[in-house]
């Protein structure tokens, strides 16, 4: 009987700390458990990343494809994008007796740089078909993951129903913390929050080594202030924001820090522009991250249109666009399209009523629906009803708007 068909029960007890040949083997010294130990700390970034460069110069590490699967992953955590591509392509170029670890290392590299299309299909060819088989069930959380940094919530179910997440965890329990944090993720962007939220605690809860240098995890503090707030508890959603913007405020990572910002930015729930947002879009710029662009500009985007300042919300909404083609994510263009052609179709206004231009008028000055209404000897519910047509006869959504508006001049 295979593995993958024994009875839970019966499967064999898992060595806690194992994860097959990407796991360094040990030897004195090693400089990949080393800088792995300073990445979960979390406070010196560019220590970190000085740790790690020390992997590739090491006789030793430098042999082992675990120490150089961590090597890459930890440098590809703190930004230094550039470095390990040259590690990578060096790999590519020399060692042809580990190629599916290089493989590996170059899905990662290509979804941290924004190539989701590149990455993705790597990484579905390396679920099926990697050796030795503990590749494969380590590329089939990083497919999943990719997948869902594109919204493409369909196939990454289908994915998931394939593998079963459960024996995986229970054959490499090193690995439960990404597993965790990439099917509560899934859970996320497919509105199951309470299934999301009870991935996305444990896997807040658990101790991390192997896996903290992947995508899921090195966020799972913000993700789990997402979910929280998704599935109705605000308390927890503001605490594990707080503890992510924390951590990325110590890492200092451009992109961590926009992440953070992200944050807690969205679990306000507010419609209107944000500093954050603004902020957020320079670091990501900084970072060269397109994921992050596509999905904050667009936020940024239909709040400025909301808000009437439509030349600004487009210009947000524009870059957005671009990104997300770039990384492939087909349901976000879409939305990103759709606002576009509301923005560019001319709106069919229905001239005013005197008393709506009035009203509007008075509104516009600042005056509120209780103190227009004694002015002008009416209920408050009339004066709603007034403001409701206004804003429907000039395509607008609120006050807001109201206030950039040009109304007519009324006739004397």
């Amino acid at each position: 009987m295979k593995l993958d068909q024994m009875p839970q029960w019966a499967l064999p007890p898992a060595d806690p700390e194992f994860i097959g040949p990407l796991l360094p083997e040990p030897h004195p010294n090693c400089q990949a458990t080393k800088a792995l130990a300073m990445l979960i700390r979390g406070t010196d970034r560019l220590a970190t990343a000085a740790q790690a460069e020390l992997v590739f110069s090491d006789e030793t590490c430098s042999r082992d494809p675990g120490c150089l699967w961590h090597g890459v992953t930890i440098l590809l955590r703190t930004g230094e994008l550039e470095s390990a591509d040259a590690h990578v392509w060096r790999l590519e170029r020399d060692r042809a007796g580990f190629a599916d670890h290089v493989a590996l290392m170059r899905a990662e590299h290509a979804k941290h740089s924004g190539d989701l299309v590149g990455s993705r299909t790597a990484l579905a060819r390396l679920a099926d078909t990697a050796s030795p088989s503990c590749l494969r069930d380590l590329a089939v959380p990083l497919y999943i993951e990719a997948l869902v940094a594109v919204n493409e919530a369909d196939l990454a179910d289908q994915v998931l129903r394939r593998h079963d997440f459960g024996l995986l965890a229970r054959k490499w329990p090193a690995m439960r913390p990404l597993l965790l944090g990439v099917r509560g993720w899934l859970h996320l962007i497919t509105d199951r929050a309470d299934e999301a939220y009870r991935d996305l605690r444990e896997c807040s809860q658990l101790p991390v080594r192997d896996v903290a240098a992947t995508y899921s995890v090195a966020r799972r503090k913000g993700l789990l202030a997402l979910t929280a707030a998704a599935a109705g508890k605000p308390d927890i959603a503001v605490t594990a924001a707080a503890h992510e913007y924390e951590f990325a405020t110590a890492w200092r990572s451009h992109a961590q820090m926009a992440w953070g910002l992200y944050v807690l930015e969205t679990i306000e729930d507010s419609d209107l522009p944000s500093a954050r947002f603004r902020d957020a879009i320079d670091l990501l710029e900084f970072a060269r991250s397109p994921v992050g662009i596509a999905t904050v500009c667009y936020e940024q985007g239909r709040r400025l249109v909301a808000s009437g300042q439509h030349l600004e919300g487009k210009t947000q909404l524009l870059r957005a666009g671009k990104a997300a083609r770039f990384i492939g994510d087909a349901t976000l263009t879409g939305k990103i399209e759709e606002l576009l052609r509301e923005l560019e179709t001319p709106v069919q206004r229905t001239a005013l009523t005197a008393q709506e231009l009035k009203i509007a008028e008075l509104a516009q000055d600042g005056y509120s629906n209780k103190q227009i209404a004694t002015r002008l000897v009416l209920t408050v519910r009339t004066i709603e009803f007034h403001l409701s047509n206004v804003y429907r006869k000039l395509g607008i959504r609120g006050r807001r708007a109201l206030a950039g508006e040009v109304l007519p001049h009324r006739r004397t």
